[in-house]
């Protein structure tokens, strides 16, 4: 089978809090191509019971999607991949039997990685993407379960922290049964309001010039915006605001599938990520943000590749 393996092949997998995503690319000289990609929503953070153990169904659903991933990734050279897992790992109680477990199914080894390690690899992936990589910027990812805040100037971080919120973690735990109330939101956007304050101390004195939001959250508001016509390619806080006026008027996560743009396997996480994204454009005073269409999976592959040239 190593014959039939193409050197020009790279892989990333991200085992998310939300869903499992992978993409593989083709790169030749300087430039990269993505020939496939593949997303499975698991809800790892969803599974996690009391004692940080993960349920049996939450389990299943993880390793149906590693095996999905194996087939896709059997003409890609074990070197040029890397395999990552991020908040809702970092929880388990028991991380080495899961890992031992799902590395055995993909046939490739799993890195649960740190906030810290995530930050780099999402400024690797948008520096990648910038026209001018010098100009200093804050970048915004929201995960499923940890939201990275970073001012990254070219492949450099200035400052960066990882927050442990994300919009699994607060859907579960602000709209349990899926009820959505003006209070709710109010409590999920000042929880992240006081995680925020914990680390405004990094990010004081770093200026940037612009700002990029990242990954599932970001690019669902953005694409709602755009279906409601609030928008195009960026976010502000005007539409922002008009959105979440929609959301909590629907009253429960049922009603949300009214809403245009919005889909189905998003909705029930929707709330929970749209609070967390209001507190941190409130707390930096973000009037409009772009829209970035690499991350994590992008930096990593920029990682790799400069680790095996």
């Amino acid at each position: 089978m190593v014959d039939s393996q193409d050197q020009t092949l790279y892989a990333a997998a991200d085992l998310g809090s939300n869903s499992f995503h992978m993409i593989i690319t083709r790169c030749s000289k300087d430039r990269c191509t993505v020939i496939n990609r593949a997303r499975v929503v698991v809800r790892l953070a969803e599974g996690i019971e009391k004692g940080n153990d993960l349920d049996l169904g939450t389990q299943q659903r993880a390793f149906e999607a590693l095996r999905h991933f194996r087939v896709l990734l059997r003409k890609v050279p074990s070197l040029n991949v890397r395999v990552v897992g991020t908040s809702a790992l970092r929880q388990l109680s028991d991380q080495d039997s899961f890992i031992t477990v799902a590395g055995d199914i993909l046939g490739l080894p799993i890195e649960i990685i740190t906030g810290a390690e995530e930050a780099r690899l999402i400024n690797l992936g948008v520096a990648g993407t910038m026209k001018n990589r010098d100009a200093p910027r804050l970048i915004v990812d929201i995960g499923g379960g940890s939201t990275e805040i970073i001012i990254g100037k070219d492949t450099t971080i200035l400052a960066a922290e990882s927050l442990s919120m994300g919009c699994v973690t607060f859907s579960r735990r602000f709209f349990p049964k899926a009820k959505i109330t003006p209070r709710l939101f109010k409590r999920a956007q000042a929880a992240a309001g006081d995680l925020l304050e914990t680390v405004m101390g990094s990010f004081s004195g770093v200026t940037w010039l612009e700002v990029l939001g990242a990954s599932g959250t970001i690019k669902a508001v953005r694409k709602v915006i755009n279906y409601q016509g609030w928008g195009d390619k960026e976010i502000s806080m005007v539409a922002l605001d008009s959105l979440i006026e929609s959301i909590v008027g629907a009253g429960h996560v049922d009603n949300l599938l009214k809403i245009r743009g919005l889909t189905q396997d998003r909705a029930p996480v929707f709330p929970g990520g749209l609070a967390i994204l209001k507190s941190i454009m409130s707390r930096f005073a973000i009037k409009s943000m772009k829209v970035s269409k690499a991350a994590m999976r992008e930096g990593i592959i920029v990682d790799l590749i400069g680790k095996n040239t």
